[in-house]
């Protein structure tokens, strides 16, 4: 899985999944946004998505545009990966919030501002590209028994990402993650970071009653 480093909160404490979607929540709120459900067919996500961000803008009466993220399919590494997202609008615009981190396995942070700076990490390893957020330490699961078993009855729910367990410095942490080919578009890649971080709201809702305070 792509590296992810510790993330505190201004108290000093290791910022959850939870923290990410409460701020992400208050800064729509504080916006004037509200919430509404619907209900597409799988193949117009995208579609949805780019029309929600439009939506977000003052009122367009019926011109809505549609963002679009092409670029010619190839193998991706990790460097050119971040080169060719951190020339997309999403990220001049600060919308997202790129940083390379180096090492043996060098991977890509990004802070989703429209997320409450949720970071979600992306590397490329031989064929794939791995998209993946840290949902929750272990320690924080009221009864990992009940909590395992509220996950493995959930894959409706989070189109394109699964659960999983991994050590992160030593710590036993739930994330939530999502493989590509690593000659997917760069659409394509971004849609897949969108859906984790939309599924990853979704998980802190379906689960926060196995979460402690």
């Amino acid at each position: 899985m792509p590296r992810k480093p510790t993330t505190a909160n201004p108290a000093g404490t290791p910022k959850t999944s939870a923290d990410y979607v409460r701020q992400m929540r208050e800064r729509l709120r504080d916006a004037g946004l509200v919430k509404r459900e619907f209900w597409v067919l799988p193949e117009n996500v995208a579609a949805l998505r780019g029309i929600e961000k439009a939506l977000r803008q003052p009122f367009l009466g019926t011109k809505v545009k549609l963002e679009d993220y092409m670029t010619q399919l190839s193998n991706w590494t990790t460097n050119s990966l971040f080169t060719a997202l951190a020339e997309l609008d999403l990220a001049t615009s600060g919308e997202f919030a790129l940083q390379l981190l180096p090492g043996e396995q060098p991977s890509i942070e990004i802070k989703l501002r429209d997320y409450g700076d949720m970071p979600v990490y992306i590397a490329v390893a031989g064929e794939q590209v791995l998209v993946d957020a840290s949902l929750i330490e272990a320690g924080k699961i009221k009864d990992r028994a009940a909590f395992n078993d509220a996950v493995l009855r959930s894959r409706d729910l989070f189109p394109l990402s699964s659960v999983g367990i991994e050590q992160v410095d030593g710590t036993e942490i739930y994330c939530m993650f999502g493989a590509l080919s690593a000659a997917s578009s760069l659409t394509v890649i971004v849609h897949e970071v969108n859906t984790l971080a939309e599924n990853m709201v979704r998980a802190v809702e379906a689960f926060e009653d196995h979460f402690t305070a």
